[in-house]
Protein backbone atom coordinates (compact mmCIF):
# COMPACT_ATOMS: atom_id res chain seq x y z
CA UNK A 1 0.00 0.00 0.00
CA UNK A 2 1.52 3.25 -0.69
CA UNK A 3 0.94 6.89 0.92
CA UNK A 4 1.18 10.29 -0.28
CA UNK A 5 2.31 12.89 2.27
CA UNK A 6 2.15 17.02 1.30
CA UNK A 7 3.92 18.53 4.60
CA UNK A 8 2.98 22.16 3.99
CA UNK A 9 3.53 25.30 6.03
CA UNK A 10 1.05 24.00 8.42
CA UNK A 11 -0.80 21.60 7.74
CA UNK A 12 0.39 17.54 6.73
CA UNK A 13 -2.09 16.44 4.49
CA UNK A 14 -2.42 12.40 3.51
CA UNK A 15 -3.98 9.64 1.22
CA UNK A 16 -3.59 6.21 0.16
CA UNK A 17 -3.37 5.47 -3.39
CA UNK A 18 -5.60 2.71 -4.01
CA UNK A 19 -4.94 1.02 -8.01
CA UNK A 20 -3.82 4.23 -9.35
CA UNK A 21 -6.57 6.19 -7.18
CA UNK A 22 -6.69 8.60 -3.64
CA UNK A 23 -8.71 7.43 -0.89
CA UNK A 24 -8.81 7.92 2.79
CA UNK A 25 -7.64 11.41 3.01
CA UNK A 26 -6.57 12.88 6.12
CA UNK A 27 -4.84 15.89 7.36
CA UNK A 28 -3.40 17.53 10.83
CA UNK A 29 -2.03 20.98 11.41
CA UNK A 30 1.40 20.76 12.83
CA UNK A 31 2.28 24.26 13.09
CA UNK A 32 2.00 24.31 16.80
CA UNK A 33 2.70 20.44 17.41
CA UNK A 34 4.44 18.36 15.37
CA UNK A 35 4.13 15.25 17.40
CA UNK A 36 0.20 15.37 17.65
CA UNK A 37 -0.06 16.11 14.00
CA UNK A 38 2.51 13.10 13.60
CA UNK A 39 -0.16 11.04 16.12
CA UNK A 40 -2.95 11.64 14.20
CA UNK A 41 -1.32 10.62 10.96
CA UNK A 42 -0.01 7.29 12.17
CA UNK A 43 -3.55 6.64 14.07
CA UNK A 44 -4.88 7.00 10.47
CA UNK A 45 -3.13 4.80 8.52
CA UNK A 46 -3.28 2.12 10.58
CA UNK A 47 -2.88 -0.69 7.65
CA UNK A 48 0.25 -2.02 5.99
CA UNK A 49 2.30 0.08 4.30
CA UNK A 50 4.74 -0.92 1.91
CA UNK A 51 5.82 2.58 0.60
CA UNK A 52 5.34 6.93 1.78
CA UNK A 53 5.94 9.50 -1.08
CA UNK A 54 6.13 13.05 0.04
CA UNK A 55 7.03 16.36 -0.35
CA UNK A 56 7.59 18.66 2.19
CA UNK A 57 8.29 22.40 2.81
CA UNK A 58 8.31 22.81 6.73
CA UNK A 59 12.14 22.02 7.26
CA UNK A 60 14.57 19.06 8.11
CA UNK A 61 13.14 18.27 11.59
CA UNK A 62 9.69 17.19 10.86
CA UNK A 63 10.88 15.53 8.01
CA UNK A 64 13.08 13.20 10.32
CA UNK A 65 10.42 12.60 12.88
CA UNK A 66 8.51 11.22 9.76
CA UNK A 67 11.47 9.41 8.75
CA UNK A 68 11.39 7.63 12.27
CA UNK A 69 7.65 6.94 12.47
CA UNK A 70 7.41 5.33 9.23
CA UNK A 71 10.35 3.23 10.21
CA UNK A 72 9.50 2.00 13.86
CA UNK A 73 5.59 1.84 12.61
CA UNK A 74 5.90 0.10 9.19
CA UNK A 75 9.69 -0.18 8.27
CA UNK A 76 9.75 2.46 5.66
CA UNK A 77 11.70 4.80 4.73
CA UNK A 78 9.81 8.16 2.95
CA UNK A 79 10.94 8.67 -0.62
CA UNK A 80 10.91 12.69 -0.46
CA UNK A 81 10.42 14.82 -3.81
CA UNK A 82 12.98 17.06 -4.76
CA UNK A 83 12.36 19.34 -7.66
CA UNK A 84 14.29 18.65 -10.83
CA UNK A 85 15.48 20.18 -14.31
CA UNK A 86 12.82 18.08 -16.13
CA UNK A 87 10.02 15.20 -15.15
CA UNK A 88 7.00 14.45 -16.65
CA UNK A 89 7.18 16.59 -19.68
CA UNK A 90 7.76 19.84 -17.85
CA UNK A 91 10.85 21.66 -17.67
CA UNK A 92 11.28 23.91 -15.02
CA UNK A 93 11.79 27.62 -15.84
CA UNK A 94 14.03 28.36 -12.57
CA UNK A 95 17.57 28.81 -13.35
CA UNK A 96 18.29 26.93 -10.20
CA UNK A 97 15.55 24.46 -10.23
CA UNK A 98 16.06 23.88 -6.32
CA UNK A 99 14.85 26.79 -5.58
CA UNK A 100 11.54 26.52 -6.61
CA UNK A 101 8.93 24.87 -3.72
CA UNK A 102 8.86 21.07 -4.27
CA UNK A 103 5.20 21.83 -3.74
CA UNK A 104 4.26 23.92 -6.28
CA UNK A 105 6.73 21.61 -9.07
CA UNK A 106 4.21 18.84 -7.75
CA UNK A 107 1.51 20.54 -8.28
CA UNK A 108 2.37 21.91 -11.70
CA UNK A 109 3.12 18.18 -13.10
CA UNK A 110 0.09 17.48 -12.09
CA UNK A 111 -2.05 20.49 -13.22
CA UNK A 112 -0.35 19.52 -16.77
CA UNK A 113 -1.08 15.98 -16.74
CA UNK A 114 -4.52 16.63 -16.10
CA UNK A 115 -4.64 20.08 -18.94
CA UNK A 116 -2.78 17.78 -21.52
CA UNK A 117 -1.49 21.64 -22.61
CA UNK A 118 -1.08 25.12 -20.95
CA UNK A 119 -2.33 25.83 -17.67
CA UNK A 120 -1.85 27.90 -14.33
CA UNK A 121 -1.78 26.93 -10.99
CA UNK A 122 -2.82 28.73 -8.24
CA UNK A 123 -2.32 27.61 -4.31
CA UNK A 124 -3.70 29.24 -2.03
CA UNK A 125 -2.03 28.58 1.48
CA UNK A 126 -0.36 30.54 4.36
CA UNK A 127 1.42 31.94 1.10
CA UNK A 128 -0.06 32.22 -2.51
CA UNK A 129 2.03 30.88 -5.31
CA UNK A 130 0.99 31.31 -8.83
CA UNK A 131 2.77 29.32 -11.76
CA UNK A 132 2.44 28.83 -15.24
CA UNK A 133 3.05 25.79 -18.07
CA UNK A 134 3.00 26.53 -21.59
CA UNK A 135 1.57 23.56 -24.26
CA UNK A 136 4.79 22.25 -24.73
CA UNK A 137 5.05 21.77 -20.96
CA UNK A 138 7.13 24.95 -20.72
CA UNK A 139 7.40 25.92 -17.00
CA UNK A 140 7.16 30.06 -17.26
CA UNK A 141 7.99 30.69 -13.66
CA UNK A 142 5.96 31.84 -10.58
CA UNK A 143 4.80 34.65 -8.58
CA UNK A 144 4.25 34.30 -4.39
CA UNK A 145 2.29 36.55 -2.50
CA UNK A 146 1.82 36.89 1.41
CA UNK A 147 -1.79 35.34 1.37
CA UNK A 148 -4.79 37.50 2.82
CA UNK A 149 -4.47 35.68 7.05
CA UNK A 150 -0.76 37.21 6.24
CA UNK A 151 -1.23 40.31 5.27
CA UNK A 152 -3.96 40.71 7.99
CA UNK A 153 -1.73 39.51 10.58
CA UNK A 154 0.98 41.89 9.39
CA UNK A 155 -0.95 44.80 9.71
CA UNK A 156 -2.23 44.10 13.02
CA UNK A 157 1.83 43.24 14.16
CA UNK A 158 3.26 46.56 12.70
CA UNK A 159 0.88 49.06 13.19
CA UNK A 160 -0.69 50.37 16.40
CA UNK A 161 -4.31 51.37 15.53
CA UNK A 162 -5.60 48.55 13.52
CA UNK A 163 -6.18 45.57 15.69
CA UNK A 164 -7.54 41.97 15.34
CA UNK A 165 -9.13 41.57 12.27
CA UNK A 166 -12.10 38.95 11.67
CA UNK A 167 -12.57 37.59 8.16
CA UNK A 168 -15.70 37.13 6.49
CA UNK A 169 -17.63 34.71 4.25
CA UNK A 170 -19.69 37.18 2.89
CA UNK A 171 -18.44 38.65 -0.87
CA UNK A 172 -18.82 41.94 -1.24
CA UNK A 173 -20.47 43.59 -4.61
CA UNK A 174 -20.04 47.43 -6.17
CA UNK A 175 -19.44 50.02 -3.61
CA UNK A 176 -19.62 47.08 -0.63
CA UNK A 177 -16.14 46.27 -1.54
CA UNK A 178 -15.25 49.80 0.34
CA UNK A 179 -15.43 49.06 3.91
CA UNK A 180 -17.87 50.58 6.13
CA UNK A 181 -15.13 49.55 9.60
CA UNK A 182 -11.46 48.97 10.04
CA UNK A 183 -11.92 45.04 10.08
CA UNK A 184 -13.86 45.61 6.82
CA UNK A 185 -11.27 47.80 5.24
CA UNK A 186 -8.50 45.64 6.05
CA UNK A 187 -10.14 42.49 5.23
CA UNK A 188 -11.23 43.06 1.67
CA UNK A 189 -8.04 45.22 0.84
CA UNK A 190 -6.37 41.81 1.63
CA UNK A 191 -8.67 39.67 -0.22
CA UNK A 192 -8.41 42.47 -2.87
CA UNK A 193 -4.75 42.63 -3.17
CA UNK A 194 -4.34 38.89 -3.78
CA UNK A 195 -6.86 38.53 -6.40
CA UNK A 196 -6.33 41.45 -8.39
CA UNK A 197 -2.91 40.30 -8.51
CA UNK A 198 -3.58 36.31 -9.85
CA UNK A 199 -6.04 38.26 -12.35
CA UNK A 200 -3.39 40.39 -13.77
CA UNK A 201 -0.95 37.90 -13.90
CA UNK A 202 -3.44 35.20 -15.22
CA UNK A 203 -4.20 37.99 -18.46
CA UNK A 204 -0.58 38.62 -18.69
CA UNK A 205 -0.18 34.79 -19.48
CA UNK A 206 -3.37 34.52 -21.68
CA UNK A 207 -1.85 37.17 -23.49
CA UNK A 208 1.10 35.97 -23.99
CA UNK A 209 0.47 32.32 -24.94
CA UNK A 210 -2.14 33.56 -27.16
CA UNK A 211 -4.33 30.76 -25.48
CA UNK A 212 -7.01 30.11 -22.59
CA UNK A 213 -5.23 27.78 -20.64
CA UNK A 214 -6.74 25.93 -17.77
CA UNK A 215 -6.41 27.17 -14.26
CA UNK A 216 -6.43 24.91 -11.25
CA UNK A 217 -6.80 26.76 -7.32
CA UNK A 218 -6.07 24.52 -4.41
CA UNK A 219 -4.64 24.95 -1.25
CA UNK A 220 -5.54 25.14 2.76
CA UNK A 221 -7.50 29.06 1.69
CA UNK A 222 -8.76 28.51 -1.86
CA UNK A 223 -12.73 28.12 -1.04
CA UNK A 224 -12.17 31.64 0.48
CA UNK A 225 -10.47 33.16 -2.39
CA UNK A 226 -11.97 31.76 -5.13
CA UNK A 227 -15.73 34.28 -5.41
CA UNK A 228 -12.95 37.46 -5.12
CA UNK A 229 -11.25 36.16 -8.86
CA UNK A 230 -12.62 37.05 -11.71
CA UNK A 231 -11.33 34.51 -13.65
CA UNK A 232 -12.82 31.26 -14.00
CA UNK A 233 -11.08 28.35 -12.56
CA UNK A 234 -11.19 24.98 -11.43
CA UNK A 235 -11.22 23.69 -8.01
CA UNK A 236 -8.70 20.88 -7.62
CA UNK A 237 -8.79 20.44 -3.63
CA UNK A 238 -5.76 17.59 -3.50
CA UNK A 239 -3.42 18.93 -6.31
CA UNK A 240 -0.06 18.33 -4.90
CA UNK A 241 -1.40 14.70 -3.59
CA UNK A 242 -2.25 13.91 -7.35
CA UNK A 243 0.86 14.74 -8.64
CA UNK A 244 2.99 12.61 -6.18
CA UNK A 245 0.45 9.63 -7.00
CA UNK A 246 1.71 10.24 -10.31
CA UNK A 247 5.16 10.32 -9.48
CA UNK A 248 4.90 7.02 -7.70
CA UNK A 249 3.23 5.93 -10.55
CA UNK A 250 5.92 6.56 -12.62
CA UNK A 251 8.52 5.66 -10.70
Amino acid sequence: MTVVVDIGNARIKWARVRHGALSEFGEALHVDDVEQALKLFSANVTTEVNRIVGTNVAGGNIAARLNKLADECWGVSPEWINTSSEQLGVTCGYAEPCRLGVDRWVAVLAAYERASGAVCVIDAGTAVTFDAVDAEGKHLGGLIMAGPRLVTATLRSETSDIGNTTMSEKIPRGLQLMGRSTNEAVVHGAMLGVAAAVDRALKVVTDALRTEPLIFLTGGHANALSPWLESTVQYREHLVLEGLTLIAKKS
